[in-house]
């Protein structure tokens, strides 16, 4: 074990070991940890370190420490992100301006898988009235009313997957991102607009939650659904209040990402909708 410690949201308290021996680790009912290396000895080649969790100079200091900030298992794009909004922030001096510029950039980068997926998910629904004919047709036949269906999505040139697949390419750098401005410690502090005073907590008058629910709703009522379930369709139209009511008490950066996010999306909508027949 390298190091063992305490983490506290930005902030981290820990022992961390020159060498890496194998260490068994445990906490008493007085809050201690007590940590045996093996084979035991009675000398510790180690120091204690209290610090807060900025991902540069923990990696100037070494001893893996910068694994302390969990950006989880898309890490590899989420360091790069972070020090795009970090140099962002040194164009604007305003880390709420560099959160909307690097979340613009990205649905930019990202714009063509977007084209693909809304295409395809616009063919779908083009597709919908005649899929309902054939299902209705061959409602006592699911055998045959597979094979028409995929005769239908042959003759037309449509994958049913085109729409998903783009969107999935892009979860791992929308999650990344999130997983940045979650933990970024340089959001501390923070301020935005007026009543964003801190970008590392929640809004205190619910604005951009409740902003990022309305936008939410909006792209939904406007983007292809394939669903024809009425019961569907109303467990998604209350999705946007449930994610804008999971979204109140989080970092206001985070709602913000989302909100930004959501608009972009929508003009992106309207843009790609514009240029398909």
């Amino acid at each position: 074990m390298k190091w063992i410690g305490i983490d506290y949201a930005y902030h981290f308290f820990g022992l961390v070991n020159k060498d890496s021996p194998a260490t068994d680790v445990a906490f008493n009912s007085q809050g201690f940890f007590i940590s045996k290396s093996f084979p035991l000895n009675n000398n510790l080649d180690s120091y204690v370190i209290f610090v807060k969790k900025e991902y540069d100079f923990l990696k100037q200091l070494g001893d893996s420490l910068h694994l302390t900030v969990d950006f989880g298992m898309f890490a590899f794009l989420a360091v790069p992100m972070l020090w795009l909004l970090k140099f962002l922030y040194g164009l604007v001096s305003n880390f709420g301006w560099a959160i909307v510029l690097l979340t613009v950039l990205i649905r930019l980068l990202t714009f063509p898988l977007q084209w693909s997926s809304l295409k395809g998910m616009k063919k779908m629904q083009n597709l919908q009235p005649q899929l309902a004919k054939i299902k209705e047709k061959y409602k006592d036949d699911p055998l045959t009313m597979q094979k028409e269906t995929m005769d239908m999505f042959k003759k037309s040139g449509v994958n049913p997957l085109s729409g998903c697949f783009p969107l999935l390419l892009q979860m791992p750098i929308f999650f990344a991102l999130y997983s940045v401005l979650y933990n970024a410690v340089e959001l501390v502090g923070a301020r935005y607009l007026g009543w964003i005073t801190d970008l590392s907590t929640k809004d205190p008058y619910y604005i951009l939650p409740v902003a990022m629910a309305v936008s939410m709703f909006v792209q939904q009522k406007i983007t292809p659904s394939t669903i024809t379930d009425k019961m569907q369709q109303r467990i998604f139209l209350f999705m946007p209040l449930i994610f804008g009511f999971f979204m109140k008490d989080l970092p206001s950066g985070l709602s913000l990402y989302i909100f930004v996010s959501t608009l972009s999306g929508i003009f992106q909508q309207f843009f790609v909708f514009s240029r398909i027949k």
